[in-house]
């Protein structure tokens, strides 16, 4: 049995993970999957967040209130900057740590807007809002076409602090001996690939390919079960 950590991505919440989570915990793990502060049904506390770190914080928290040891911790997509802050506090709480066509910052205060690129970055810088925060965007990138209806509904709008400022990093996030990278190669091209590129061959990491467009966890949950914990 494995306790496994989802953090979702930008304008997600923890609901993006159900389908997932109801095969990993049939398969006997448990499973936590919050919603980051300010998005989802946290979307009230928006105005409380001053930049990932926030965020960092949620997930810290959480493993140790829930005396959390060993355990798998998934980021997707902004969540990687949030895995990493997570690992570089608490290192040996985390046994596998796993980005899923995620952000890997490789120092402190890299953001998520400086790893972009500029095409990206400028749909989000275009799609931000009076009061600071970002509305949603590129969803035909994220899901197949049936379910954008659906996903327009449910994602909410980003802390506008959290893709102009990065993670607070120890050096300690290196501790952490297994690593895995997954590439959603139906999204492409993203600014993602650039990750799977540099960690493919590299000490201590394992690279995967998932057929999916960006929200994996969605398009293609049983798959994404298989590579995170197989049947059997």
């Amino acid at each position: 049995m494995t306790d496994f950590v989802l953090v979702h991505g930008g304008w997600h919440g923890g609901w993006c993970w159900r389908d997932l989570a109801e095969i990993l915990r049939a398969r006997g793990h448990r499973v936590f999957a919050p919603s980051l502060t300010g998005l989802a049904e946290r979307r009230h506390l928006i105005d409380a967040v001053t930049g990932p770190d926030t965020h960092v914080e949620d997930i810290v928290q959480l493993i140790l209130w829930e005396e959390l040891d060993g355990l798998t911790l998934v980021g997707h997509s902004y969540g990687g900057n949030i895995v990493t802050g997570v690992a570089s506090r608490l290192p040996e709480r985390i046994g596998r740590l796993v980005y899923l066509d995620a952000f890997v910052p490789t120092e402190s205060n890299q953001s998520p807007s400086a790893m972009s690129n500029p095409a990206r970055a400028a749909e989000i810088a275009a799609s931000r809002r009076p009061d600071g925060h970002s509305d949603p965007s590129g969803f035909e990138r994220w899901v197949s076409p049936e379910r954008i209806d659906w996903l327009k509904t449910m994602a909410t709008p980003q802390p506008g602090t959290c893709f102009g400022k990065g993670v607070t990093l120890t050096g300690r996030e290196a501790e952490v001996a297994r690593k895995d990278y997954i590439i959603c190669t139906r999204h492409k091209p993203s600014h993602f690939w650039q990750f799977h590129e540099r960690y493919s061959g590299a000490p201590g990491w394992t690279c995967h390919e998932i057929d999916s467009l960006h929200d994996a966890m969605i398009e293609a949950p049983e798959a994404l079960a298989d590579i995170l914990a197989p049947a059997g």
